[in-house]
C-alpha cells in the first residue's frame, strides 16, 4: 500500500468514527504558518466530509499570521490557528485564543532542498560541510525575516555566524514566504532552498538535502489552538487530535511533539 493509499484509509476510519455535526454546517478559518500546509490539504476533505463543515484555509509565515491575529479583534480574522509554539504563547498572552489547551501537531527543522535531479546531493553533515556546502552553490533561496519567517529568520543567522553574508551575497535571493522558496527550487531556479522540513518532505520537484547540522540546527514546535468560540472551529481541533490527523503530520516531515 502507497503512503497516500495509507492516508486515504486511516483518514476513512477517522471520518467513521468522527461524529458529523449535522445540524449546521460552518466554515472554519484557518491561519496557519506554510508549515503546516501540506499536511492540513491532505486533511480537509476528510475533515470537511466527516463534520459537514468547509475549512478555508490561508497560509504565510508564522509573523505574519501572528500579526494578523494580534491586529484584530479576538475571533474577528481566524477561528483556528496553527502555528508556531512561541507564536501561540505571544497570542495567548495577547488574550487573542481561547482558554481550551492548543492540540500539539509536532516539531520541524530548518533544512535545504535541492531541484529533484540534484546528484550527489551535498553534503551538510556538519557545519564545515555546511559550510562549504553553500559557498559551492551557484544560488540559494530562503524566506523574508522581515515577514517572520522562520525558518529565513534563522538562516540568515546562519549566514552571520558562518561569516558567509558578504561572500554569499551576489547569490542569495530572498522570497516572501517558505512555499515560494520550495516551488522556486522545484522550478529549477535556485541550487538550494531553505526553509521548514515539513515544507521540503512533502513537496514535489524537490529533494531533502536535511537539517541543517549542530550547532546551526534548529528545531521549532507547531501546535493549533483555537481563535474563536466557533463549534465548527472546536470539531476541527478534535480532529486535529485524531490518530489519522496526527499520521498526516508525522507524514509530512513533523516528529511527534
Amino acid at each position: 500500500m502507497t503512503r497516500k493509499k495509507l492516508w486515504q484509509a486511516c483518514f476513512l476510519v477517522a471520518a467513521l468514527a468522527f461524529p458529523a455535526t449535522g445540524a449546521h454546517a460552518d466554515e472554519v478559518r484557518v491561519l496557519a504558518a506554510g508549515a503546516a500546509k501540506h499536511a492540513l490539504e491532505e486533511i480537509a476533505p476528510a475533515f470537511e466530509r466527516a463534520s459537514g463543515h468547509t475549512l478555508r484555509a490561508g497560509y504565510d509565515t508564522v509573523g505574519t499570521q501572528r500579526d494578523r491575529v494580534l491586529q484584530a479583534a479576538p475571533g474577528a480574522v481566524a477561528d483556528l490557528v496553527v502555528l508556531s509554539d512561541a507564536a501561540l504563547q505571544q497570542l495567548r498572552v495577547a488574550d487573542r485564543l481561547q482558554p481550551r489547551a492548543a492540540v500539539g501537531i509536532g516539531r520541524v527543522v530548518v533544512a535545504l532542498a535541492a531541484p529533484a535531479g540534484t546528484s550527489p546531493l551535498p553534503d551538510i553533515s556538519d557545519a564545515a560541510h555546511l559550510r562549504a556546502a553553500l559557498q559551492a552553490a551557484p544560488s540559494i533561496a530562503y524566506a523574508d525575516p522581515a515577514r517572520g519567517a522562520t525558518a529565513g529568520t534563522h538562516f540568515a543567522k546562519v549566514l552571520d555566524a558562518l561569516d558567509l553574508r558578504a561572500e554569499l551575497a551576489p547569490r542569495l535571493t530572498v522570497l516572501p514566504f517558505g512555499v515560494d522558496v520550495i516551488n522556486a527550487v522545484a522550478a529549477g531556479k535556485f541550487a538550494l532552498g531553505v526553509s521548514q522540513s515539513s515544507e521540503i518532505m512533502a513537496a514535489q520537484g524537490v529533494r531533502f538535502v536535511g537539517g541543517l547540522p549542530a550547532p546551526h540546527a534548529q528545531a521549532t514546535g507547531y501546535g493549533a489552538a483555537l481563535a474563536s468560540g466557533s463549534g465548527a472551529a472546536v470539531a476541527l481541533l478534535e480532529f486535529l487530535a485524531t490518530p489519522a490527523a496526527q499520521s498526516a503530520w508525522r507524514a509530512s516531515g513533523f516528529t511527534a511533539p
